[in-house]
C-alpha cells in the first residue's frame, strides 16, 4: 500500500500545477512554443517515471553512483520541488477563497451589483490589481527558484554533512568510577538506495573515531525491505567499542515483517539487539543497566514492553533506555529510567526555520519531541536527528548527526 500512496500524493500536486500552467499559458501566452513544449515534456517525463515506480518499486538496494546522481536525484528534485510549489499555491488559494467568495457575491447581488462593477474598473483598483498580479508572479518565480535550489542543496549537499556532537548528562547515583562513561548514539540509518554500503562505512568510521565506551544503534536500520539489512550488516559489523555495540528495532524494521530475521542478521554482525531486555555493563566494579525495547505503537504497549524489559533488572543501578520513538518518555519516567536515547523524528528532516530551540518543521505537528534535550521529572532524554532520510533523501537545515553521550555523576 505504501508503494502506491507516495506516488499518488505526488501526482495530485503535479496535476494541479499542470492545470494552472496550461490556464496561465492560455490566458497570458507568455512562453514561446519551444519552452512551452519543454515544460510539458518535463511534466510527462517525470510523471511517467513516477507511475512506473508505483508498479515496479525499487528493484535493487545498490546502484552505481552515476545512476543516483543523474537519474534518481533529478527525478526527486523535480517532484519534491513541484510538491512544495503546489502546496504553497494551494495554501494561497485557500486564503483567498473567502475574499473571492465575498467579491463574487457583491458583484451578483442586486443592491451592490452596479457599485461593484464600477469599482472593478476604477483606475486605482485596476492599478492595484495589476501591481498585485505582478507581485504574485514575481513571488512565484522566487518560490520556484527557492524550491528547486533548496531541494537540490538538501538532497545533494545537506544530507552529506554530519554534525559530530557531544552531550553530557548528570545521572543521580552514577558511581564515580563511571563518571565520563560514553555512549556513541547513531539512529535512523534507513539502509536503502539512498544510504548505501559505502555511505554507511563512512559513518561507521566516524563512530569508531569517537572512541566511545559503548555504541547504541537506535532503530530504523532499514527503510522498507529485508534485503536492505545485508549492506547494513556488512558495514556496521565493523563497529568497535570496549563495552560492545547494542541496537533496537524501529518502526521501519517492523514494516518489513521480518523483524526476527533482521534481529538474527544484526546479532551475527556483532551488534547485540535488545528486544525488551537489558544488559549490565560493568566498569571497575561499578554497573550501569542498558535497556532496549521494541518499537511500540501506544502508551499502554510502552508500559508493557518496559515492564518486561525491567522485570529482572538489578535495583539501585543507573538505567539508560534505548527506545526508537521518543513519545513514551513519560512511561520511562514512571519506571525509574534515568536517561532515554531516541531518534525517529530525524530532527524534522525539513526545517524551515528556528526561533531559539523551537524548530518550524512538519514533524512538530505530530511530535512534541523533535530533536535535542528533554526531561520529565528526574528522567532525561536525548532525541537524535539520525543519519538517514525517509520518503525522499532531502535534509534542509537539519544535517545528519552522530552524538557522543557522556554520563556524569550528579
Amino acid at each position: 500500500m505504501a508503494r502506491y500512496l507516495f506516488p499518488i500524493v505526488l501526482l495530485i500536486p503535479q496535476t494541479y500545477l499542470l492545470f494552472r500552467f496550461l490556464r496561465w499559458q492560455k490566458t497570458m501566452r507568455k512562453l514561446p512554443l519551444f519552452p512551452y513544449l519543454m515544460v510539458i515534456g518535463l511534466f510527462a517525463l517525470f510523471n511517467i517515471a513516477l507511475i512506473s515506480t508505483m508498479f515496479l518499486g525499487p528493484l535493487r538496494t545498490e546502484y552505481p553512483e552515476w545512476f543516483i546522481s543523474f537519474v534518481v536525484y533529478p527525478f526527486l528534485v523535480w517532484h519534491v520541488s513541484t510538491f512544495i510549489i503546489a502546496f504553497v499555491m494551494l495554501i494561497g488559494a485557500a486564503v483567498r477563497l473567502p475574499f473571492k467568495a465575498v467579491w463574487h457575491a457583491l458583484r451578483h447581488i442586486g443592491p451592490t451589483k452596479e457599485k461593484a462593477a464600477a469599482l472593478a474598473v476604477h483606475p486605482g483598483v485596476v492599478r492595484f490589481d495589476e501591481a498585485r498580479r505582478r507581485f504574485l508572479r514575481r513571488g512565484l518565480y522566487g518560490l520556484t527558484a527557492a524550491s528547486f535550489g533548496g531541494t537540490a542543496y538538501g538532497m545533494i549537499l545537506g544530507k552529506g554533512e554530519c554534525d559530530m556532537n557531544e552531550r553530557e548528562f548528570r545521572i543521580q547515583g552514577l558511581p564515580h568510577s563511571l563518571d565520563g562513561f560514553s555512549i556513541a548514539l547513531v539512529t535512523d540509518i534507513h539502509s536503502s538506495m539512498y544510504m548505501q554500503k559505502h555511505d554507511m562505512l563512512e559513518y561507521v568510521r566516524r563512530i569508531n573515531d569517537m572512541g566511545a565506551d559503548a555504541i547504541v544503534v537506535g532503530g530504523d536500520l532499514v527503510n522498507s525491505t529485508l534485503e536492505e539489512i545485508y549492506p547494513f550488516a556488512d558495514a556496521f559489523d565493523k563497529l568497535k567499542a570496549p563495552y560492545g555495540a547494542y541496537g533496537v528495532l524501529g518502526n521501519h524494521d517492523f514494516y518489513t515483517r521480518e523483524e526476527a530475521t533482521i534481529t538474527r542478521i544484526v546479532n551475527e554482525a556483532g551488534i547485540r539487539m535488545l528486544r525488551d531486555e537489558f544488559v549490565v555493563l560493568e566498569k571497575d566494579g561499578s554497573k550501569i543497566c542498558l535497556i532496549g525495547v521494541d518499537d511500540v505503537g501506544n502508551a499502554r504497549d510502552a508500559d508493557e514492553h518496559l515492564s518486561k524489559a525491567l522485570k529482572h533488572a538489578p535495583p539501585d543501578v543507573p538505567r539508560v533506555l534505548a527506545a526508537h520513538r521518543p513519545y513514551y518518555v513519560r512511561q520511562a519516567a514512571g519506571q525509574g529510567v534515568d536517561l532515554v536515547l531516541s531518534g525517529h523524528t530525524h530532527g524534522g528532516q525539513l526545517v524551515f526555520g528556528r526561533i531559539g530551540n523551537r524548530a518550524f518543521t512538519p514533524a512538530a505537528l505530530v511530535s512534541p519531541y523533535v530533536w535535542g534535550y528533554y526531561s520529565i521529572n528526574a528522567t532525561q532524554m536525548y532525541v537524535s536527528r539520525g543519519i538517514g532520510t525517509v520518503a525522499v533523501p532531502v535534509r534542509i537545515n537539519c544535517p545528519p548527526e552522530l552524538t557522543r553521550i557522556v554520563l556524569r555523576s550528579a
